[in-house]
């Protein structure tokens, strides 16, 4: 709360009391000002920072993911020169190909996965339907 007051009062902004609802904001950017580079890069950051090692991407459209999908292709280069190159695979949700949900779970270095929110919405998805083993994939994003 402190650092984000201290970048506004920086910023000449108007500062956000933190009260009953902690650190839990939104940021509102217009089109074309940097949101995605910045939360990718926040993924770098607390990859190096803390360890984690797990994001979850979601997205309101196949337009948007589309740009998000462009953005991690593009960006790697810049990201493994500023954080001394750390393994990182993302991929793309897909019914299809359950077994990336499984490789997101697994793997031991950064993975994104970037999924839209409508995959999720319904009980009735596949990702929320319980298979053949006994469990609904969207178990290996919740662990």
């Amino acid at each position: 709360g402190r650092n984000l007051n201290a970048v506004q009062k920086q910023n000449r902004q108007p500062e956000t009391e933190i009260g009953a609802h902690g650190l839990n904001f939104s940021l509102e950017m217009e089109t074309g000002t940097g949101k995605t580079y910045v939360y990718l890069r926040t993924i770098y950051e607390l990859n190096r920072r803390y360890g984690w090692k797990k994001f979850v991407i979601v997205v309101p459209s196949v337009p948007i993911r589309e740009g998000v999908l462009k953005s991690l292709e593009i960006t790697k280069a810049h990201f493994d020169g500023v954080f001394g190159r750390p393994v990182m695979r993302y991929a793309e949700y897909s019914s299809g190909r359950l077994s990336d949900l499984r490789a997101f779970a697994v793997n031991d270095h950064i993975e994104i996965l970037v999924i839209n929110i409508q995959s999720f919405e319904k009980d009735g998805n596949v990702i929320n339907k319980v298979n053949e083993s006994g469990e609904a994939p969207i178990k290996f994003i919740q662990e």
